[in-house]
């Protein structure tokens, strides 16, 4: 049988696929984020499935009490002038000691280190290393040069790679149209704590206070940094337009942002009406107790792979409005509402559209989706599938 480059990395293995895996997940930090939130989660799940799953990262942050609750192991390496790339050495040391089988890492810098390091290796120890599709927009140029300079790299040196892990369809087909030597790949969907996540009264009651809202009023919910890529923009316009006549509806934005960029969305606030009832309220550590106090949920990206907030809403029983970008229509699947990416007056209609279907069943509904689709148990064993699978012999 001749080998197609989606074949190679199953006929370069030929060992037994381990029950047990050993796994070196590589993040660029701990600070509050989808990729790194997810990979904590997706470890501990796996540890608690019977896999060893080590967390090495080049930054600490704030999630770091999170990792140490759940007793995984964890790394920071040591890093000059904070530059990632000064940190090769030491994860090859930390590889080279601890000797994993596989090393996940989770975006395209993390991609970069783990292909140096591994190929400082020896061949007969060398794990396999596997990279994560976090977005959908690999064709995208992005404005900053060194953004530019590393998604160049990371293309170039994808083949060396193993197996390709991606969190949307969307992601993997993005990639693989402008990389089209790419190793195989897989989608596995992010995975979402069904007993975390979930409705809550209490938490209801006590976020409306904390935030002077009163309990019958609507509050829309947005999670997520205050980074032009969310387009808090479009979300303030078309919730002008949408609740115009109604004072009782209220837009509450989690995330963090710098000065200028809060300013700036204040301003527009300001400027459309609705200051008053515009809420930005910062980032929180821990958003599961959150989202039970928002009615609904808007999310309004231009660009996402598979955006976890709208999949933990909908898990407390919150249904949601998204931008069609990423995995967000497969998410919602019908039980909430889609927009095009950029549309004011299309997202306008669908939050006012939402609005009015927003009742028990369909809170019901949304969070059943979740829990059989999208749950965190389900989202560990496709993980550890798709990495066993690099140890299978191909017999074809």
């Amino acid at each position: 049988m001749s080998a197609t480059m989606s074949d190679r990395t199953l006929i370069r293995n030929d060992t037994a696929a381990p029950s047990a895996l050993r796994v070196v997940m590589l993040l660029g930090g701990l600070g509050i984020g989808g990729a790194e939130t997810q990979a904590i989660a997706l470890a501990s799940e796996m540890q608690r499935d019977g896999h060893t799953v080590d967390l090495v990262t080049l930054a600490d942050g704030a999630l770091r009490p999170v990792v140490e609750s759940l007793g995984l192991t964890l790394h920071v390496l040591p890093r000059v002038a904070g530059l990632a790339f000064t940190a090769m050495p030491a994860l090859t040391r930390w590889l080279t000691i601890s000797k994993p089988q596989v090393v996940y890492a989770f975006l395209e810098v993390q991609w970069l280190l783990a292909l140096a390091a591994v190929s400082c290796i020896r061949a007969a120890r060398r794990p396999r290393v596997v990279l994560g599709l976090r977005t959908s927009d690999y064709d995208a140029q992005s404005p900053q040069l060194k953004a530019r300079l590393v998604r160049s790299l990371a293309k170039r040196s994808t083949r060396r790679a193993d197996l390709l892990i991606a969190n949307s369809r969307a992601g993997l087909d993005s990639y693989r149209a402008v990389v089209p030597n790419a190793p195989h790949g897989v989608v596995v969907p992010n995975g979402i704590d069904v007993t975390r996540f979930m409705p809550s009264p209490v938490s209801r009651a006590y976020w409306r206070g904390i935030w002077s809202i009163p309990t019958d009023a609507t509050i829309v919910g947005h999670v997520g940094r205050l980074d032009p890529v969310k387009d808090h923009e479009l979300l303030l316009r078309a919730f002008a337009v949408a609740c115009a006549s109604d004072v009782a509806c209220h837009l509450v934005c989690v995330g963090h942002g710098d000065p200028d960029r809060v300013a700036s969305l204040e301003q527009l606030a300001e400027a459309l009406g609705i200051a008053c009832r515009v809420h930005l309220v910062g980032g929180q550590a821990d958003t599961s107790t959150i989202y039970p106090a928002f009615d609904l949920l808007a999310l309004t990206s231009r660009r996402e792979g598979f955006p976890n907030v709208v999949a933990e809403a909908m898990s407390c029983g919150v249904p949601a409005i998204v931008t069609d970008c990423g995995a967000s229509a497969d998410i919602v699947a019908g039980l909430g509402e889609v927009a095009p990416v950029g549309s004011v007056d299309a997202f306008a209609i669908g939050l006012t559209r939402l609005r009015a279907r927003c009742a028990a069943a369909l809170a019901q509904d949304s969070r059943s989706h979740i829990v059989s689709n999208f749950s965190l148990g389900a989202a560990a064993s496709r993980t550890a599938a798709a990495l066993q699978s690099l140890f299978q012999v191909d017999t074809v």
